[in-house]
């Protein structure tokens, strides 16, 4: 393995935080396109990624971190290199980070799923509105996933403090958790849970969803009031790695052509300017949350502080 700094030239280590299909479609095609490059990407968890480069800092294995969520890229962002040899105008605004340490690799959104053929068996309506997951009639079908473990749950209760105040939100979810079967330590639990037929109404991840819906799962895809919940995923090199050619050339076709086919191919909510990727079944013209201070460290620890389910 390449140590700090690597042990050779044209060896180049990444750290994502991407699963499964998407980091294989990466390096498909980051061999293809560098053929003369020792290219090997690891595949580790948000948290641990985040708990290993806080602790190696700059002597860390890895010359590349991708698709690490905003707040915990944040929280290791004094090991990552400033990227003033890149562009970043070509990503969406929004979603740029303010001292150009990281760039963002994707935009993932949340939405209310529901598995319609549960909901019809047991006469339940389709929900329209997160006051309407307070009636018992929902009671044993609703699965969400903790904010304490899962990026995805904190999103729906940072999205809702933002909407309604911290006191009315942690109200909420308080009265929802009788209707809770489960809450799950994964975002992508309570999709799966639907797919199974375990749920009637999941908090989940709508790429997810919307890759169950085209495999033919009965699946359907809700946004409420108060907007899609969302937040970035960043990639970023390793402080001292840049200078090397190989880091430089793969990290700039990752933050470019990666970012491209993975929102293309996978996630296609907004990343790059003018580009708006199309998937069947993918809804149009989302509507995001107010999600303030998402990537905001002390906040987050704050508010998981006071969540007791």
């Amino acid at each position: 393995m390449a140590g700090a700094g690597g042990t050779s030239s044209n060896s180049v280590v990444i750290y994502s935080c991407g699963e499964g299909i998407r980091n294989e479609t990466q390096m498909t095609a980051l061999r293809e396109v560098f053929p003369s490059y020792d290219i090997r990407m690891h595949y580790i968890t948000t948290g641990n990624c985040a708990a290993r480069l806080r602790m190696e800092g700059a002597s860390t294995e890895a010359d590349i971190v991708m698709d690490l969520e905003g707040g915990y890229i944040n929280q290791v962002s004094d090991s990552l290199e400033v990227l003033s040899d890149f562009d970043e105008s070509i990503f969406c605004e929004d979603l740029r980070d303010p001292d150009d340490r990281y760039f963002p690799f994707s935009r993932e959104s949340a939405c209310i799923a529901t598995n319609d053929d549960v909901l019809s068996e047991r006469g339940i309506p389709t929900p329209t509105s997160y006051q309407d997951l307070l009636d018992p009639v929902y009671a044993g079908v609703v699965c969400m996933p903790n904010p304490k473990t899962s990026g995805t749950g904190y999103n729906f209760l940072k999205s809702l403090v933002n909407a309604w105040g911290e006191d009315a939100a942690f109200d909420y979810f308080d009265a929802l958790a009788e209707n809770v079967y489960q809450f799950t330590s994964s975002g992508s639990g309570p999709v799966n849970a639907l797919v199974q037929g375990e749920a009637g109404v999941g908090f989940g991840m709508t790429y997810h969803a919307v890759s169950e819906i085209n495999d033919g799962a009965p699946l359907s895809v809700h946004f409420f009031q108060e907007g899609s919940p969302w937040d970035v995923y960043g990639s970023g090199i390793i402080q001292g790695r840049g200078n090397r050619q190989a880091v430089h050339d793969v990290f700039g076709w990752l933050c470019t052509e990666g970012v491209r086919i993975d929102n293309e191919t996978y996630v296609p909510d907004q990343v790059l300017v003018g580009v708006t990727p199309e998937i069947p079944n993918y809804p149009k013209d989302i509507i995001y949350a107010d999600m303030t201070g998402i990537t905001d460290v002390d906040e987050k620890m704050r508010l998981l502080e006071r969540w007791s389910h």
